[in-house]
């Protein structure tokens, strides 16, 4: 089959003869190359756009009206990276005058990538052009005259840039865009390429430069940042084309596609991801520390066993104090950092020791208050309650910190926050603070855990009602607990234990060392014959060859989980005691009740262990 349009694609696409089927379609149809050059079109496209010569290109010869231009360049550079794309236009029949089209434009691939692009034109009635608000220039003026309309009513900023590298012509939507007038723009006083894009404005030259000299028929620049007027930051998306005045390129346009807003929500979403991340590596952090603490507070009970000192004594005491202080907000950082499928269980605590943990959170703000010297706060709390719950107690610890912090923000400079916990008819938390009197009111500084959310949808979550009371001098929050949460008075368990803890036979698996040792001369000194070992599969082998009377077990070892270690110990031998240790966080213990007989969180005090231990051989008796 012959053509009249050259093939200049180097060989990079099929040959004409496979563009056969083309010619039995009544809709038009071209073959676009990498380089704009028309390489075919078929009967219905000569029909509808005769072309003489072979120098037919779509950059600046194409038979469209310019206001589409922009349209056909972005479907264009969309085929070319591989997508199918179309767009609409107002084609400029020498025949037929003014034809409305849709062009659906498909990538044609040779050896893997984009050789050409086959366009396809659907004529649409001319009744559908009144649709098209653009369209209205190219009925009523000339090619070149509808710029008025096209850079006063166009959405996205667009720029034109003459030969001497200088914005000549500019959208109105550019003045709210950058923040400078048309007239600055064009007067070069302040907006010039290279102020606005800075380093970029290198690159844009050279794009630019190549569309004067014919090199390319468009150019997609990609993301490149750019600034406003008052220096703020914004990204854009820049689209470059060619304009054709008298049968030459006199110009390039410039469109940008604001891209800033999408790329603050990718930013918000990857803080997000760098937080979680930053979450876990604490979480594991936390733990090693845990475990570090637990030596601490174990060795510092052993030498308190040996020494007869007084000051060494005291020593000792000292340091076993600040070590349980670090465990203690190590815990409550635990406590608040663990995800929400780790936290919704409920668990039986004293409801002190949940506002304790709240209270002690808060300070750690209050802190950061006092050193930026923008506040100082202290805490005055009464309990006159020691009642114990049963419920999300992670989440009551959440709700009642932002509670906290929520009434600390009506203190404007020094205040006290004042936290009542009583029990008449109903359980009732109150926190109070008095307002500072003759200091201006701040910004609200007050964080939110629950971000999104107001503090009375997630107290609903636990049946808490939420009751706020505002005065002139003074604002509180009251906490009212429902009774079915409310389950007993705290009861102190006893401290005498008939059971002494010798001659047994007693495994214990940690790939802790120092806290091997430990464990070790503990139990080795009270005349129990003891076996170490820090692997969870070499455990089941020793039992299976010797089974123990008591198997304590950290969570975390290798080979097996200290959960499946002692599922597979009571499987061989079910009176054998199961004690579980962890420095994580556990909430999945509970269900395996039947396996686990004790855990106890690290850090722990050996004498708490003991207690345990010995309660539950006394119950097996």
């Amino acid at each position: 089959m012959s053509s009249h349009y050259d093939n200049r694609a180097g060989g990079s696409v099929a040959s004409l003869e496979g563009y056969a089927v083309f010619e039995s379609m009544n809709q038009p149809v071209t073959i676009i190359g990498r380089d704009g050059a028309i390489l075919y079109g078929n009967g219905a496209y000569r029909d509808l756009v005769p072309v003489d010569g072979n120098d037919a290109r779509l950059d600046w010869q194409h038979p469209f009206f310019p206001e589409y231009r922009a349209r056909i360049a972005r479907a264009y550079l969309s085929a070319m990276d591989g997508e199918n794309a179309r767009c609409f236009a107002v084609l400029d029949s020498k025949a037929r005058g003014q034809i409305p089209v849709e062009i659906c434009l498909f990538p044609l691939y040779a050896d893997g990538t984009v050789a050409s692009i086959a366009a396809i034109m659907i004529v649409i009635d001319d009744r559908l052009v009144s649709f098209d608000p653009s369209t209205l220039s190219a009925i009523s003026e000339d090619n070149f005259r509808y710029d008025n309309l096209y850079f006063e009513f166009s959405p996205m900023p667009i720029a034109r840039i003459d030969g001497e590298m200088r914005i000549s012509k500019c959208s109105r939507s550019m003045e709210g865009f950058i923040g400078y007038s048309c007239r600055e723009i064009l007067e070069e006083k302040g907006a010039t390429l290279e102020l606005l894009f800075g380093p970029e404005s290198d690159r844009i030259k050279k794009a630019v430069a190549l569309l004067l000299a014919g090199e390319s028929p468009f150019q997609r620049m990609g993301e490149v940042n750019t600034a406003d007027r008052e220096g703020n930051r914004k990204v854009v998306n820049l689209t470059l084309y060619p304009i054709l005045e008298e049968g030459r390129i006199t110009a390039v346009e410039m469109i940008m596609e604001d891209i800033t807003r999408i790329r603050e929500l990718q930013g918000r979403v990857n803080t997000a991801n760098r937080i979680g991340l930053f979450t876990d590596i604490t979480k594991g952090f936390l733990h090693s520390l845990n475990n570090t603490i637990n030596v601490i507070l174990s060795k510092t009970q052993l030498l308190m066993q040996i020494t007869e000192k007084e000051s060494v004594m005291e020593g000792i005491q000292v340091m076993e104090e600040s070590a349980m202080e670090i465990a203690g907000q190590v815990k409550r950082i635990q406590n608040f950092i663990v995800s929400a499928n780790e936290s919704g269980e409920d668990t039986v605590e004293p409801v002190v020791d949940v506002i304790e943990d709240a209270i002690e959170f808060s300070k750690m703000q209050f802190k950061v208050y006092n050193i930026d010297n923008t506040k100082r706060i202290e805490v005055d709390k009464k309990y006159y309650s020691g009642v114990m719950v049963n419920t999300k107690t992670r989440l009551l610890r959440e709700i009642i910190t932002s509670i906290i912090l929520k009434v600390s923000d009506s203190i404007q400079k020094t205040g006290e926050i004042h936290i009542t916990l009583k029990q008449n008819a109903d359980l009732c938390l109150a926190v109070e603070a008095r307002k500072d009197t003759g200091t201006p009111p701040a910004p609200p500084a007050f964080i939110n855990i629950f971000t999104g959310a107001d503090i009375r949808q997630v107290a609903d979550i636990i049946g808490l009602k939420i009751i706020e009371e505002e005065s002139p001098d003074s604002y509180a929050i009251k906490v009212m607990f429902p009774p079915p949460m409310i389950i007993d008075r705290e009861k102190r368990e006893s401290e005498a234990v008939d059971y002494r803890i010798r001659d047994l036979d007693i495994m214990v698996v940690e790939d802790e060392i120092p806290l091997q040792k430990i464990l070790f001369e503990l139990f080795d000194k009270m005349g129990n014959r003891v076996f170490i070992c820090d692997d969870g599969k070499k455990a089941v082998e020793e039992f299976k060859r010797a089974p123990y009377d008591i198997v304590i077990t950290d969570y975390g070892i290798p080979g097996i989980t200290g959960i499946e270690l002692a599922a597979r110990i009571k499987e061989i031998k079910e009176d054998t005691i199961t004690i579980l240790l962890s420095g994580w966080i556990l909430d999945s213990v509970r269900p395996y009740r039947n396996v686990v007989d004790l855990f106890l969180p690290k850090p722990f005090k050996l004498d708490v262990l003991l207690k345990k231990i010995a309660r539950a051989m006394s119950e097996r008796k």
